[in-house]
């Protein structure tokens, strides 16, 4: 064996110091790299090395220069594409997307709904009559003579109801229906009610109209059985029998809603304004109508996915917010804006100054020829009525003007599904009992003709029952006797039947239809999609982001710390490191020069600078 000398051995390369022999040792065994942790660029590559995104690592310690730039550009476009799928995921969630679901509920109570009723004649015959006859009738009858003897530009309107209530004004209330009138018989949920339990509102076509469960009530009207014993039932006289002899009305074929016998009848949620026109059904007389409900309930999400609202109609504090009816209050605006005028068939708000289009200004004084000027047939111009029409057709075929009205729909709303059927009601044969009975709980006696029809009736049944104890033997009657009783009970049959009504309003099914809206994309959903998308193009987690909070958190230590820290922590991680690898210094009899190759069998026991001097 051959030994060096201590001076050969002082002259070995300094490549052979102990950090690049390390350095080079780990590289080649473990494929392990060593930073610089004192500096960004190594504190960086050190953690780039570690890190679980896919990529980066090899970025950090491939050693091929080619394979470097190829892994780059693959995280360049992996980038690129995460982040242009994130933006759609973003763009997606921002929209605020809803689904509705619907969802049956059992077992539940149900709240009864408003009923509204109005006649359908907007006058009554009776009123009209008294009042035509005596001096109070006045100012109606210069009204009726004016339309006899003057031209309107717009002559249907002017002979409407609405035109005869925009220009009476009091007067025409005074000849509308009173519910006293209407009402015979009222029973709910199998109890009494009575005129108390309604509330009255006013319409420019039917007048007055009467509402049941107005919503003013502290407790819910709850519903928890089904059927037309436990609803609202309602008898309901129509006030057009005994007309004035020879006495005709104007017929308006522009009027699709008047001309007929029956009442108006709309079912809305308590506490939300009546439209009978829009909403209602009508129900004639002669026959027992019975309408079956089915609730239904909305729930819609406010702001950022929806703009329902919740509370009163804004001018009508009154009633609840219906999207229908801010849209009706809104085309009364337009018209007052643009018209100066407020419309008869739109909700009335209280504002001052604002007469109805379809005033004609100073007619008594026209009518009288105060001025000179008035002459049989002459045209009366109706600017304002005319403004009113044109308006009105705008919007009835362009609803552009719904974006400046703001109007939203209700986040919680309630609605009922109707169905009507009719059976022939009263049949002949009870009829008699039936007006004894009307007789009886008409305390104010103004159902008057009710009263004759029990007494014609009342006759006949009791002529017969002593004709036949007369004439046992024979039972029949004559025929002439016969033909006469026939037709006064026809008579006195179809006066009945041409002013009387019934109408059953109850629930058909106790189940409650929901309908929800729901977030279609929520917060969790883009949470999800983005960990996804980070997942398949960088194979990022949260525990990489964890890595990247940790490198900015080094690196800002690094910068407050880069002049304490030194060459002790350099002579610490030198330290740890031949810890690590097992390499310490091995003495061959000189403490001055030491050997940094690792030897297995420990450190030679031979010196060699008495081997020189003595060699053997």
């Amino acid at each position: 064996m051959k030994y060096n000398s201590a001076d050969s051995k002082s002259s070995m390369p300094k490549q052979h110091h102990y950090s690049s022999v390390r350095s080079r040792h780990f590289q080649h065994l473990y494929g392990y790299q060593e930073y610089d942790s004192r500096t960004a660029l190594g504190l960086i590559a050190e953690l780039g090395s570690e890190s679980n995104a896919h990529g980066l690592a090899k970025i950090v310690t491939s050693r091929d220069t080619k394979r470097k730039v190829i892994w780059a550009l693959l995280v360049i476009i992996g980038f690129t594409a995460a982040t242009l799928q994130l933006s759609l995921l973003v763009r997606k969630y921002l929209q605020f997307q809803v689904v509705e679901l619907s969802e049956i509920k059992d077992s539940m109570p149900v709240e009864y709904p408003s009923v509204t009723i109005c006649n359908i004649e907007p006058i009554s015959l009776r009123k009209f009559r008294d009042m035509a006859m005596n001096m109070h009738g006045k100012k109606l009858k210069e009204w009726f003579t004016l339309l006899h003897y003057f031209d309107f530009e717009q002559m249907s309107f002017m002979e409407s109801f609405r035109a005869f209530y925009e220009n009476l004004g009091d007067e025409a209330k005074q000849l509308s229906h009173d519910l006293q009138d209407l009402l015979i018989q009222c029973r709910f949920n199998r109890e009494e009610c009575s005129v108390s339990n309604f509330t009255s509102s006013f319409d420019g076509n039917y007048f007055n109209c009467f509402t049941f469960n107005g919503g003013q009530l502290k407790e819910k009207l709850q519903m928890h059985a089904t059927g037309p014993d436990n609803g609202l039932s309602l008898i309901i006289s129509l006030e057009k029998f005994d007309p004035m002899p020879g006495t005709y009305g104007v017929y308006n074929f522009e009027n699709n809603i008047l001309h007929s016998a029956g009442v108006r009848v709309v079912i809305h949620a308590p506490g939300s304004m009546p439209s009978p026109v829009d909403h209602g059904i009508d129900i004639p007389p002669g026959y027992s109508s019975s309408v079956g409900l089915k609730a239904l309930l909305h729930s819609r999400l406010p702001e950022p996915y929806g703009n329902c609202t919740e509370g009163t109609l804004q001018g009508m504090h009154t009633y609840r917010n219906t999207f229908f009816a801010c849209l009706q209050l809104c085309k009364q605006n337009l018209i007052i804006r643009r018209c100066g005028c407020k419309s008869s068939a739109l909700p009335d708000l209280p504002i001052e100054n604002v007469t109805f289009c379809g005033v004609i200004l100073n007619w008594e004084k026209i009518l009288r020829n105060e001025t000179g000027d008035s002459f049989h047939r002459m045209t009366i111009p109706t600017p304002n009525l005319e403004c009113e029409e044109k308006v009105h057709r705008e919007l009835n075929n362009d609803r552009a003007y719904e974006s400046e009205c703001q109007c939203y729909q209700p986040c919680s709303e309630t609605s009922y599904l109707k169905s009507v059927s009719l059976s022939y009601w009263p049949l002949e044969f009870y009829q008699l009992e039936a007006a004894k009975i009307f007789t009886q709980r008409n305390e104010t006696n103004r159902q008057q003709y009710i009263k004759v029809i029990y007494d014609v009736l009342k006759t006949i049944h009791d002529g017969n029952r002593e004709y036949l104890l007369k004439h046992a033997s024979n039972s029949s009657f004559p025929d002439e006797l016969r033909t006469q009783q026939k037709k006064t009970t026809k008579e006195q049959s179809d006066i009945m039947r041409q002013n009387l009504l019934r109408l059953n309003i109850y629930l058909e099914d106790l189940s409650v239809v929901e309908y929800r809206q729901l977030p279609a994309y929520g917060l969790a959903d883009l949470f999800a999609d983005i960990g996804g998308t980070l997942g398949l193009w960088m194979g990022i987690s949260v525990l990489t982001i964890m890595e990247l909070v940790e490198l900015i958190i080094r690196l800002i230590g690094l910068m407050f710390n880069v002049e304490k820290e030194g060459p002790q922590r350099q002579r610490h991680e030198s330290s740890q490191h031949r810890k690590i690898a097992g390499h310490y210094p091995a003495t061959n009899g000189d403490a001055d020069h030491h050997t940094y190759y690792p030897d297995p069998y420990g450190p030679s026991e031979f010196d060699f600078r008495r081997a020189a001097e003595a060699p053997v």
